[in-house]
């Protein structure tokens, strides 16, 4: 698996991978990246959607 650069949110803080468990249950899936700030930013990777951005929980204030 190659590395990738974790991407950070609008407070600047790097978020983290979110992994779900693969089809018949051997290995990894990744699916998306979650803030570490604890705002409750996830971004998914399918469809390039967030589910909630940081600038609506106001953590960046």
């Amino acid at each position: 698996m190659a590395r990738v650069k974790a991407p950070v949110c609008r407070c600047s803080c790097k978020m983290k991978r979110i992994y779900t468990r693969a089809e018949g249950g051997k290995g990894w899936d990744q699916i998306g990246w979650m803030c570490t700030c604890g705002c409750g930013s996830i971004t998914m990777d399918e469809g390039e959607w967030s589910l909630v951005s940081c600038a609506e929980n106001g953590c960046c204030d």
